[in-house]
Order: structure tokens, then sequence, then C-alpha cells
């Protein structure tokens, strides 16, 4: 068996660190919810956080935990595994969404606060080294929740509205750079992340509507953003979300703001050196 056991390894920045993290440590456990294709170098584990197979939160030397951070916090805090090093994946979105105009985004914001609350004093309580990563905009693998989303309608309608707002300020990351980042802060001594969390933002800032014209450029080539007044981009929102298709109501508010995060800590801590937004 692996001392590393990673959870969430089949989601997109799974698919990116497994390769770095075998090529590190060797073999590396994975757990999965799921049967799973063979993948070199990954031992699947058949289990979830409510129902770890027998004796696997007491037989990994170092956690990586890659899914919903609430998630992995309750189960830590209940499971108190051996590990004494843990790295969990995070959001900047515990900062951006705070003070959303929709409930259920700053509901989100609470819920990562608290997990990172308590993650930490489990960790300070059990003598383990735990350290949150926090992504800005994750992109790179098709497999994301916003630029995929944008790109999926513009294929289709050719046309992609925005607000003439959307002019807020974007840090997007590729997979590849937050899974350069683990790798990295396991390359360290614990002490120099212990305890403390890091926000991940890519290597240029750019506006998110010069964001979103450049995914088009690559990815729905012929496709054009067509910049509208908040009077007519409205209609069209309400009925791309009653269609299921648009964005959440606070995602139109946070197009007008900045969204940025310092990369100081993490490159000082363990090198993060992102690379410039390339969809």
């Amino acid at each position: 068996m692996s001392n590393v056991l990673v959870i969430g390894m089949s989601g997109q920045v799974g698919e990116a660190l497994a390769p770095k993290l075998i090529a590190r440590f060797g073999d590396v456990d994975a757990l999965s919810r799921y049967p799973r294709d063979a993948l070199p170098g990954v031992h699947w584990l058949l289990g979830s956080l409510e129902q770890m197979p027998g004796g696997a939160a007491m037989a990994h030397d170092t956690l990586v935990s890659l899914g919903p951070l609430d998630a992995f916090a309750r189960w830590y805090g209940s499971a108190r595994p051996a590990a004494s090093r843990v790295i969990a994946l995070g959001s900047t979105g515990l900062r951006d969404k705070s003070d959303s105009a929709d409930p259920q985004e700053r509901e989100l914001a609470q819920r990562l606060a608290d997990a990172e609350a308590s993650l930490f004093a489990a960790g300070r309580h059990g003598g383990a080294a735990i350290t949150v990563l926090r992504p800005t905009l994750l992109y790179g693998s098709g497999r994301d929740r916003s630029l995929t989303a944008l790109v999926a309608l513009a294929r289709r309608w050719r046309v992609l509205p925005l607000p003439f707002t959307a002019k807020g300020l974007r840090q997007p990351v590729h997979v590849d750079d937050v899974a350069a980042a683990i790798l990295g802060c396991l390359e360290v001594p614990a002490a120099l992340t212990a305890g403390r969390s890091f926000d991940l933002p890519g290597g240029e800032v750019l506006a998110f509507d010069a964001m979103v014209r450049r995914t088009l450029e690559r990815h729905a080539p012929g496709a054009r953003v067509l910049a509208l007044p908040g009077f007519a981009f409205r209609p069209l929102a309400r009925l791309a979300a009653r269609l299921g298709k648009g964005p959440a109501p606070g995602s139109l508010a946070r197009m007008a703001a900045d969204q940025t995060a310092d990369a100081t800590p993490a490159r000082l801590a363990f090198g993060y050196k992102p690379g410039p937004f390339r969809p």
C-alpha cells in the first residue's frame, strides 16, 4: 500500500496530478466511489469518505484532497486519520463570494471558511501539518463549470452576449499549475506550509470579457462576444437561467468585480510559478 492517498483523483485536477505524483512518489492510492479503468501507478480503493475502505484512514502518511473542502473537513474531523501531512484544495470563492448577491453563493463562501477553520483546528489537535490551496478560476481540462459552459453556448448560438460591465479582472489558473503547486507543497518541509492557506492565481491578469474572447478564439472559432447594456442583457440572462443554461445570479454582478489574488506567499513557500492564460 502506498503512503499517499488521494481523494478526488478522478476529477480535473486529479487527472493532471496523477502522473506528477507517480513520478515523484511511485505508486499512489486513490479513493473512488465507482470502479475505474486501470491507470498505471494508481491503486484504486473502492469507497467514499462516508464508507472508507477498512484501515485506509490509518494506513497513509499523506492525504491529498481534491474534492469539496467542506465534505473532507467533516470526514477529517470525525475520522481523525493518522496522516502527518494533509493537502486540501479549497477555493478563492471563500473571499470572492462572501458578499455575493446570491444567498447560495454567500452560503458556499461561509462553508469554505468554516471548513478551513475546522481542518486547521483538527490539525493542531492531532499534530498534522495541514495546508489548504485555493485556486482561482480553473481551466484546461474542459471539465470546468465556467469557461467550458460559455464555450458551449457560443458554439450553439455563434454569438455570446455579455454585459458591457464584464470588465472585472480575472486570473484563470490551469489545472497543470494547480497540480504542480500540490507537488511543490509536498516537496518542501511541512513546517513551511502547516496551518496555512495559499491562493493559487494564474500568471496573467485580464478582464473578464478579454478572457472570454480569447477562449472563444481557441475553442469556438467564428463565434463572437456581443456586448450589451444591462437593460438588454438581464432579460437574456433570466431566460437562460430558466432554461438551466445561464450563469448563477450572483455571477452576473461578479463579472464587473475584480477577483484577483496574490501568488507571492505560495511562490515564497514552495516555488509556485503559474503560466499565462492559454485556453
